[in-house]
C-alpha cells in the first residue's frame, strides 16, 4: 500500500474568531500512521486561489478533505471547482458540520466532490484512505463498510452509518505540531481572555438534549463519550510546555454533564500547579451547575463561563425544548455570580414562533440577568433540525440560494417568522445589542478587560461587524 499525500483545510472566510482547527488536528492524528498529511487553514492564512494554487502545485497532493460549515458554502465550491480544473487527479472529500447535517444533498450542491463524511470521520476517513491506497476498483461492498461515508451508487446519494467512538483515548490528541497554536494571531473564541496564547480543547463529545434549533448531534451523536481525566492532562502539559499556552478554552457541548468528570478534572490540573486559566466558551447547560461544581471550577482556575439561554419568552423556550424555566435562569445565573465567576449569555432572536411581544420579552430578560456580556444571533434554519424540518413541512422556508446559505453568519438574516421581514430582524439584533451593551456598568467593564492595543483593535473590528456587518 502506497502512502498517500493528504490535504486537510478549512476555506477562507470572514471570522471574528479564529482558533486552531483541532478537528482536523484529531484527523491528522488518525491518518499519519499510513499516509502524509499537512493542515491548511484558510482563514489564518488568509487564503486567495492564487496562493491555493501555489500550494497545491508545490506538493502535489493525492487527496484534498475539506472542512465546512454552512455558511463556507460558496466559498467551498470556489475552491473545489479550482482543484478540480487545475488538478482534475485529486480525490476531494468533504467533511464538517454542513456534509453531517445536509448529507443525502451534498452533491447537488458539490458535484465535483469525490465523496464526503457525516459525522466524526477518524475511522471512517483512515478505511477510505487506506482503500484508496490499495489502487484496486471499489466496490460497493467495500464503501458500504466505511461509517460515516457518503458516496455515489449509481444514480443514488447513500450516507453510511455512523459509527460514534467509545474509546476517544484511542483517537490520542490532535496533532498540533502541524496546527501549531502558539503561531495563531490573537483572535480567540469569545474575544476576551484573562492569559494569552490560548488553545482550544474537547474533553467530550455528543448532546442527549433536543433543542429544535440544533443539529450538534447530527455530527457527534446523542450520547456523551468522555476522554479520561490523565489524557486530557496529558494535553494540557503538552501545549503548556511545548507551545507556551497559558489559557484552555474548553469547546464541548456539555462539558458539565457529568459532574464526576469536572471534578476529577479540577483536582488533577490543581495537581499540576500550572500557572494556567481556563473558561467554557461554547457554553455549558445551566441546570448542570451547582454551587459545589462552580467552586470546584473556580478553584482550578476557572473564570468565566458562557450559558444558553436563547429566549426571556416561557413559550418559546417550551418550544425550543430547552428544558428551561425563567426562574431556573436567574437562579442559575445569580448561582454563578455568587461563587464569583464572570457570565455570558446566548439569545437567539427571530425564532419562526416569536412575536415582537416575544423578542421584547428577550432583551429585556437579557438587561435584568446580571450578565457580563450578551451574544444575540439571528435564527437560522440550520439543514437537519427539528424546527427546520417543521418549517419545511409547513412550507414556510424556501429552498436555500447560494445568498441565503453564505448568510449563515452571526449577523446576517436568512430568515423572518411569519409578520417580519429580514431587515426587521437586524434591526431588532442590533436594538438588543445597543440596549445590553450601551449601559454604563457594561461599558466599564467592558473597556476595563481590554488586555493590549491589539485587543483593542480586536473588539473595534468584532462590535463593528456584529453590529454593522450585515447589509
Amino acid at each position: 500500500m502506497k502512502r498517500l499525500n493528504v490535504l486537510l483545510m478549512r476555506p477562507d472566510a470572514m471570522s471574528d474568531e479564529l482558533i486552531p482547527p483541532f478537528g482536523l488536528g484529531y484527523l491528522a492524528t488518525a491518518i499519519r500512521k499510513n499516509h502524509d498529511v499537512k493542515i491548511l487553514d484558510g482563514i489564518k492564512e488568509k487564503l486567495t486561489l492564487e496562493k491555493f494554487g501555489e500550494f497545491l502545485k508545490s506538493n502535489q497532493f493525492d487527496v484534498v478533505g475539506i472542512q465546512i460549515f454552512t455558511f463556507q458554502i460558496v466559498k467551498a465550491k470556489d475552491y473545489i471547482r479550482f482543484i478540480k480544473k487545475a488538478f482534475p487527479q485529486i480525490k476531494i472529500i468533504l467533511g464538517g458540520p454542513h456534509p453531517s447535517c445536509s448529507s443525502l444533498n451534498i452533491f447537488q450542491f458539490f458535484p465535483e466532490i469525490d465523496w464526503a463524511f457525516k459525522g466524526e470521520a477518524e475511522i471512517g476517513l483512515v478505511k477510505l484512505l487506506d482503500l484508496l491506497a490499495r489502487d484496486i476498483a471499489m466496490t460497493k461492498e467495500s464503501l458500504m463498510d466505511i461509517p460515516g461515508l457518503i458516496w455515489r451508487s449509481d444514480s443514488q446519494t447513500v450516507a453510511n452509518k455512523q459509527l460514534f467512538i467509545e474509546d476517544l483515548d484511542s483517537l490520542g490528541m490532535p496533532s498540533w505540531d502541524l496546527l501549531r497554536p502558539d503561531t495563531y494571531p490573537l483572535a480567540p473564541h469569545g474575544g476576551f481572555f484573562k492569559n494569552y496564547p490560548i488553545a482550544p480543547i474537547i474533553i467530550t463529545r455528543g448532546c442527549p438534549f433536543s433543542c429544535t434549533y440544533c443539529a450538534g448531534y447530527l455530527v457527534s451523536g446523542k450520547k456523551i463519550r468522555s476522554r479520561s481525566v490523565d489524557e486530557v492532562i496529558k494535553e494540557i502539559k503538552l501545549l503548556y510546555n511545548q507551545y507556551n499556552i497559558r489559557e484552555i478554552h474548553i469547546e464541548d457541548d456539555n462539558f458539565t454533564f457529568n459532574a464526576d468528570l469536572v471534578r476529577d478534572f479540577c483536582r488533577k490540573l490543581k495537581e499540576n500547579n500550572l500557572d494556567i486559566t481556563w473558561t467554557c466558551p461554547n457554553g455549558v447547560r445551566l441546570d448542570t451547575l451547582t454551587e459545589e461544581l462552580l467552586l470546584t471550577m473556580k478553584d482550578a482556575g476557572l473564570y468565566s463561563i458562557s450559558v444558553g439561554i436563547e429566549s426571556g419568552s416561557e413559550r418559546i423556550l417550551k418550544d425550543m425544548k430547552k428544558s428551561l424555566t425563567k426562574e431556573k435562569i436567574r437562579e442559575k445565573v445569580g448561582l454563578i455570580k455568587k461563587c464569583g465567576l464572570e457570565v455570558s449569555g446566548f439569545f437567539i432572536i427571530g425564532y419562526p414562533e416569536e412575536t415582537m411581544e416575544d423578542i421584547m420579552e428577550t432583551i429585556n430578560f437579557s438587561l435584568e440577568l446580571d450578565l457580563k456580556r450578551a451574544g444575540f444571533s439571528l435564527f437560522k434554519p440550520f439543514p437537519g433540525t427539528e424546527i427546520t424540518n417543521r418549517l419545511l413541512e409547513r412550507g414556510e422556508l424556501k429552498e436555500m440560494s447560494d445568498e441565503d446559505w453564505s448568510k449563515f453568519v452571526l449577523a446576517d438574516a436568512v430568515y423572518a417568522p411569519r409578520g417580519f421581514t429580514r431587515e426587521q430582524m437586524k434591526k431588532l439584533r442590533k436594538k438588543a445589542l445597543f440596549r445590553f451593551y450601551f449601559r454604563p456598568k457594561i461599558m466599564l467593564r467592558f473597556f476595563g478587560e481590554i488586555r493590549n492595543f491589539t485587543h483593542f483593535k480586536l473588539i473595534l473590528i468584532r462590535a463593528y461587524r456584529w453590529l454593522f456587518g450585515a447589509k
